[in-house]
């Protein structure tokens, strides 16, 4: 599947549901994506609730309302509670006007929450499929948030990190020799790290610490005991199609101080 400009699709997996996290422009070219994801996501939910949070949404038409209807519709068939959650002020007033918040429960924004920040910061660069690939994204990480985080939520960043590396190197289809895509993002309030490869990907249910301790995946156990968010997407890597692995983590602020613009 090609890129789709202007639109991401996550989905963040916890002991209390499945979120379905959009940003940017839900449209005829988009819709039928967020439909794709949320078939994929019935089986995972085995009975807890499934959450489409539209905080970062920019747009949505027609068809986006229509996608959104056709969810609701078909998770009544399958008795799935469904909410939407953070829809921005415009998009509310549509799903109201529509007629698709008497059917589907919204969530508000949390009262008090902060606007949207653009980035300070973003980093991308490729990584040698090889041993040494999650030291080398200790360095990048240690450069990119260097007095941007507290040292603890430094350390645990790093952590982070260098366990999504580790787990793309280890499982990922590839050859030695080939690349694991990393970015970090910084933001005044945290910082977020993206891991791409050309791997196949993997349900992130079957990581949850139930699994018996031969079976692997400790890694992404602790990624989800840390992180304040984390998840996976499917992605274009090169020419073909490849898998994320993101966290985000928010900072300290008893012991965050963003650096000033002759420090950055």
């Amino acid at each position: 599947m090609g890129s789709l400009p202007n639109f991401r699709i996550d989905t963040l997996d916890s002991q209390f549901g499945l979120t379905i996290k959009l940003a940017g422009e839900l449209d005829s070219a988009t819709s039928a994506t967020l439909l794709e994801r949320f078939e994929q996501a019935l089986a995972p939910l085995d009975g807890r609730e499934l959450v489409i949070d539209l905080d970062e949404i920019s747009f949505i038409d027609s068809s986006g309302m229509r996608a959104l209807i056709l969810i609701e519709r078909r998770a009544e068939e399958e008795r799935i509670a469904l909410a939407i959650a953070r829809p921005p002020a415009a998009v509310t007033q549509l799903l109201q006007v529509t007629g698709i918040a008497d059917r589907i429960p919204l969530s508000p924004r949390t009262p008090g929450a902060p606007p949207a920040e653009p980035f300070l910061e973003r980093v991308e660069i490729a990584l040698t499929h090889d041993p040494h690939a999650p030291a080398r994204a200790r360095v990048e990480l240690r450069q990119a948030i260097l007095g941007r985080l507290s040292d603890r939520d430094s350390a645990t960043a790093t952590l982070l990190t260098s366990e999504l590396v580790t787990n793309a190197v280890i499982h990922a289809r590839q050859a030695v020799g080939g690349s694991v895509g990393l970015r970090i993002t910084t933001y005044s309030d945290g910082v977020r790290v993206e891991v791409t490869d050309e791997g196949s990907g993997f349900d992130p249910e079957g990581l949850r610490p139930r699994q018996p301790p031969e079976a692997g995946g400790h890694g992404l156990v602790v990624v989800d005991g840390l992180a304040s968010r984390w998840g996976t997407t499917r992605c274009v890597v090169g020419d073909g199609e490849g898998f994320c692995v993101w966290f985000e983590l928010d900072a300290d602020r008893d012991q965050f101080s963003t650096p000033s613009r002759s420090q950055q």
